[in-house]
């Protein structure tokens, strides 16, 4: 990978391209084959209790074990990233996670099946908080959305591609030949997470922020204190990952149950909306940058309900290809807004705690969802249930409105020289040659 040219940076504005070819894009490609795995799990586990004949109460419980395992596990990641970096807990993880799957796929109960979803999801979610802190601590300010956004983006289009192909192969293999096949993936992950790291300081990286990001972290807080940054995020988060979820778990059996098609359409209809939102998330990230925290999660919140509506209505694939897009649009829009802003106000010196406890807010909603869609479901129509989605989706677009603010900001301070596009500080020509040594490119 070349070195990004730190002599440059200091002068001209950080480039996306710049972004991508820095250790932070490194990182996110590494994660991108155990989030393919992931994508293969959506596709596969709500298929396979339909073969074994759970009910819609017993599928929703089922598959809330996907939030319910990361809500057990992604604090205590954020904790041994604090203390042990970001390398060491990054591959124990994915290695777990690999024997988790293996294990997925030899049980033949359903409650067997939940309790091993549990623990693979617990294991898989090491990658939210140690990759969001540590792209939440190395980018510049300008560019924090935007990584993040583009970190979001690969977890959204590699889950949507590893359904999408796990849909056409189940048409060719048994379910549980395609999940064992998956466990290969979280491997590859974690021996490209050594390579990233290597090299890497996590003492020198956590030292104090600079002067613009200190500005910025006081500019969204508005004056407050964490304590209220973080009860805010808990509501708007929660209220977002319900319908994220309930999408996750049933948009499968929207597909193959109420319009009567085929598992290859499932997953043909999760590749859509994990492509469509991940080709939206890095615009939507650049908007949040641009525009303001506030005005894109209101505007994302909306149309999230409004894609969550055509949902309700769908009578045919192509109005849910619609839904979709609509949807993926609203996440495009509230989602980056949401974690820069999180990002930017927390204190440096436990970010991937704070980071991880950002997690556990996606997580209990996550869990909520296919729990609240199931009940739905048996009262009143799988239907029903992307409504209950749609006021969730209203009601995080009021507290955005009501509750982020932003008190003007500081003057601009000067950037240091020497800050490269990943945030790190080179005081010397030593430590110049040293990150070139670390990105494998020449030396400046």
């Amino acid at each position: 990978m070349p070195a990004i040219d730190d002599k440059k940076s200091r002068h001209a504005p950080a480039q996306p391209e710049a972004l991508i070819r820095s250790r932070s894009g490194a990182l996110i490609a590494a994660m991108t084959f155990a989030t393919l795995a992931t994508g293969l799990l959506q596709i596969c586990l709500p298929l396979e209790l339909r073969q074994l004949r759970a009910s819609p109460n017993q599928i929703g419980l089922s598959l809330s074990m996907y939030g319910f395992g990361m809500f057990a596990f992604e604090w205590l990641w954020g904790i041994l990233a604090d203390r042990a970096g970001y390398r060491a807990p990054l591959v124990v993880s994915q290695l777990l996670y690999a024997a988790c799957i293996v294990l997925l796929a030899r049980v033949d109960s359903i409650a067997l099946i939940a309790a091993s979803y549990f623990l693979a999801s617990g294991m898989m979610v090491a990658i939210g908080p140690i990759a969001r802190s540590y792209l939440g601590t190395a980018l510049q300010s300008r560019l924090r959305a935007t990584g993040l956004a583009l970190l979001a983006a690969s977890w959204v289009i590699a889950e949507a591609v590893g359904a999408g192909a796990g849909g056409q192969l189940i048409e060719h293999l048994p379910i549980r030949s395609v999940i064992l096949a998956a466990s290969v993936l979280p491997l590859g992950s974690a021996l490209l997470a050594v390579c990233v790291f290597k090299g890497y300081s996590h003492a020198a990286q956590h030292g104090a922020w600079a002067a613009d990001d200190e500005a910025r972290s006081e500019e969204s807080r508005a004056g407050g204190g964490v304590l209220r940054i973080l009860a805010v995020t808990a509501s708007l988060v929660l209220l977002i990952q319900i319908g994220a979820g309930g999408e996750l778990a049933l948009l499968p059996l929207l597909v193959t149950t109420h319009l009567q098609l085929s598992a290859a359409s499932a997953g043909t209809a999760m590749l859509a909306v994990g492509l469509i939102g991940g080709l939206l998330l890095v615009p939507g990230g650049s908007a949040s940058d641009r525009w303001g925290r506030r005005p894109t999660m209101v505007a994302g919140g909306i149309l999230s309900a409004i894609g969550f509506l055509i949902y309700s209505t769908s009578g045919n694939f192509v109005q849910v290809i619609a839904g979709a897009a609509v949807r993926a649009l609203g996440a495009a829009l509230i989602w980056p807004a949401a974690t820069a802003w999180m990002a930017e106000s927390m204190p440096r010196r436990r970010h991937a705690l704070f980071m991880g406890l950002f997690g556990e807010f996606e997580n209990v909603g996550i869990t909520i969802g296919p729990i609240l869609g199931g009940l739905v479901w048996s009262v009143a129509g799988i239907q029903a249930a992307f409504y209950a989605y749609a006021v969730a989706a209203l009601l995080a677009s009021v507290i955005a409105a009501v509750f982020v603010r932003r008190r003007p900001a500081a003057p601009m301070v000067r950037r240091r020289p020497g800050l490269s596009v990943d945030g790190a500080i080179m005081s010397t020509r030593t430590s110049q040659a040293g990150e070139a040594d670390q990105a494998g490119g020449p030396r400046t």
